[in-house]
């Protein structure tokens, strides 16, 4: 068995094969082993069929053509890409992996999934339920392309999978010399809608409140700042909508990352929110945590 690796979804999708080579760079600046997945199971046509011989020829391409992704981000050849053609349907093969895994690493949308959906089947499956943090690729620079060279951007909301998030955003930050922007929103709803109500009176104003959120965001930053001192941070307070200002502050940011379920989360909750509306708008690279 492979030793906490990078595990991609491999389907031969240009999704697809933009994750493997973000997933091949991630590998190499970390030097962490690069597992290659592609499924070969018929699905729900039984345990074996006629297209079995099919499938199988069609993972080969893909793995093959994966490794050739891989290794073209790799100029100094150290990486040494895994394959694994798994039997299992493509959500059961990632999510075994997800409990051994550093991340899983995956396109917003597979060969065969509807052009009109933003997210796929089996990305919004593993992301729900993966153990590890999973990395959706929407936006990434084709070759021939400039690359994204903005900061990570991270929300920030006082949660356990908050605070998760922080910590990897940090990581990210500084393995690839980039600033941080920490993106801390009072509140989860549009409180322009609450101000027109006659209950309104009792929300307080966002002057008194601002400088002690202030205080909260400075607080959970505090400890990564000192343990990553070479990332420069640069922290948002905002008053409320925290998806619309993540995306917004995120136009042409190297990932955005947050944690699975905020502080609104229910017990049980496998995705918040927040990271649901990102999941489906977001168009750059997204890292999704969970505490633990």
């Amino acid at each position: 068995m492979i030793d906490s690796p990078i595990v991609v979804g491999v389907d031969g999708s240009p999704t697809s094969r933009d994750a493997v080579r973000w997933a091949a760079r991630e590998a190499v600046i970390r030097g962490a082993p690069l597992l290659l997945v592609s499924s070969v199971s018929p699905g729900g046509i039984g345990t074996s069929s006629p297209f079995d011989d099919d499938l199988r020829l069609l993972g080969e391409r893909a793995s093959a053509d994966a490794v050739e992704l891989a290794t073209a981000e790799d100029p100094g050849g150290t990486l040494e890409p895994h394959i694994e053609l798994s039997g299992r349907v493509p959500v059961e093969a990632l999510l075994e992996h997800s409990e051994t895994a550093r991340m899983i690493v995956l396109g917003t949308r597979g060969l065969g999934e509807f052009t009109g959906s933003l997210v796929g089947s089996v990305t919004s499956a593993v992301v729900h339920h993966a153990h590890c943090p999973v990395a959706v690729i929407a936006g990434w620079p084709r070759p021939g392309e400039a690359d994204l060279d903005g900061p990570v951007v991270v929300g920030v909301d006082g949660s356990a999978a908050s605070e998760a998030a922080i910590a990897a955003a940090f990581e990210e930050a500084s393995l690839h010399g980039a600033d941080l922007v920490a993106i801390h929103a009072w509140s989860d709803l549009d409180l322009s809608v609450l101000a027109a109500s006659s209950s309104s009176r009792q929300i307080p104003t966002w002057p008194t409140t601002e400088s002690s959120e202030r205080a909260v965001l400075a607080e959970s930053l505090a400890g990564w700042q000192e343990q990553y001192p070479d990332v420069t941070v640069r922290p948002v307070v905002v008053q409320d909508r925290p998806v619309r200002n993540l995306l917004m502050r995120g136009s042409g940011a190297q990932l955005i990352v947050v944690g699975s379920r905020g502080r609104g989360g229910f017990r049980g909750m496998t995705l918040g929110s927040t990271s649901t509306a990102l999941l489906r708008t977001v168009t750059c690279p997204l890292l999704i945590v969970r505490p633990g």
